[in-house]
C-alpha cells in the first residue's frame, strides 16, 4: 500500500489525497508514525500514513456514460376518451332528469297544482326547474317551505335513481332571487344589530343551500363571524361577534 509523509499528520493525509486525487470519505488512512517535533531541533521525524481506498469514485466521464435511471412512463391522458365518458354520464343523468320532470309533475298535481315545467341542466352537477304557476303562493309554502320540500324530494329521487351528488333548484316566479336578497338583508342587519349588542344572535332554521347563502352575505365583515349550530331540519345560523 502507498505511503506518504508530511511535517505532520495532517500534511501527510493531504500529500496521500491529492496524490489520489481522493477525498477523506472514499479512503482509509493507517498511521504509521505521527512524526514528531524532536528536542530543540533534534530527532525531528516525519509523519508517515498509509493510504487504502475504501471505496472506487466515479470520474466524470464514467458518471457521464453511466446508464440513466429509468423514470417512470406517465400515462398519456386520453382527453378524447374522457370527453366520452362525461358524455354518456351526461345522457344516462339527463334521461333521469326527465323521469324527475315527469315525477314531481304528477306530486304537484296531486297538491292542486297546474304547473308546465322547463328542465335546464347545464352539467353534471345541477338541475334548474322553474315551474310556470297561477299558484305560486300556494307552491311556495310559508317561509318557503313547500318548495324547499319538493325540492329535497326531487334530489331523493335522483339518488334513489342512481345519480348522486346532483343539486336540484327548484323555482317558480324568481322565489329564489327573490329569497336570497331577502336573506343577505336579514344577515346584514342581524349583523349590525350583533355588533351593537355584542351578543351572537340566532336566525330560523333554514335549509343548507340558504344558511349557505346568510354566510356568504356578510363573510367581508370584519366585526362579526357567522357558524351553524343543531340537527337537520331545525340547523340554523348564529351571527356572533369576533
Amino acid at each position: 500500500m502507498p505511503k506518504y509523509h508530511g511535517h505532520n499528520l495532517e500534511t501527510a493525509i493531504q500529500n496521500g489525497l491529492k496524490d489520489l486525487n481522493l477525498d477523506k470519505k472514499d479512503v482509509k488512512i493507517k498511521t504509521i508514525n505521527p512524526g514528531s517535533n524532536g528536542f530543540f531541533g533534534f530527532f525531528k521525524k516525519e509523519a508517515e500514513v498509509e493510504i487504502i481506498v475504501a471505496k472506487q469514485r466515479k470520474t466524470t466521464s464514467e458518471k457521464t456514460e453511466a446508464t440513466p435511471k429509468a423514470q417512470p412512463v406517465q400515462p398519456e391522458i386520453d382527453q378524447a376518451a374522457q370527453k366520452k365518458l362525461a358524455e354518456d354520464r351526461f345522457e344516462r343523468n339527463f334521461a333521469v332528469v326527465k323521469e324527475l320532470a315527469k315525477y314531481l309533475q304528477e306530486v304537484l298535481e296531486e297538491m292542486g297544482i297546474d304547473a308546465t315545467l322547463e328542465v335546464d341542466m347545464p352539467n353534471n352537477k345541477r338541475v334548474y326547474i322553474d315551474c310556470r304557476t297561477e299558484k305560486e303562493g300556494l307552491l311556495i309554502g310559508k317561509h318557503g317551505r313547500t318548495i324547499n320540500a319538493l325540492q329535497q324530494l326531487c334530489e331523493f329521487f335522483l339518488t334513489n335513481h342512481g345519480v348522486n351528488y346532483v343539486e336540484v333548484i327548484l323555482d317558480t316566479a324568481n322565489y329564489r332571487e327573490r329569497r336570497q336578497r331577502v336573506l343577505a338583508s336579514l344577515a346584514k342587519r342581524t349583523a349590525k344589530d350583533v355588533e351593537n349588542i355584542g351578543k351572537p344572535v340566532h336566525l330560523d332554521a333554514m335549509p343548507a343551500f340558504e344558511r349557505k347563502q346568510v354566510h356568504m352575505a356578510i363573510e367581508d365583515d370584519a366585526n362579526v363571524l357567522t357558524y351553524s349550530v343543531g340537527n337537520e331540519p331545525n340547523r340554523e345560523v348564529v351571527i356572533a361577534p369576533r
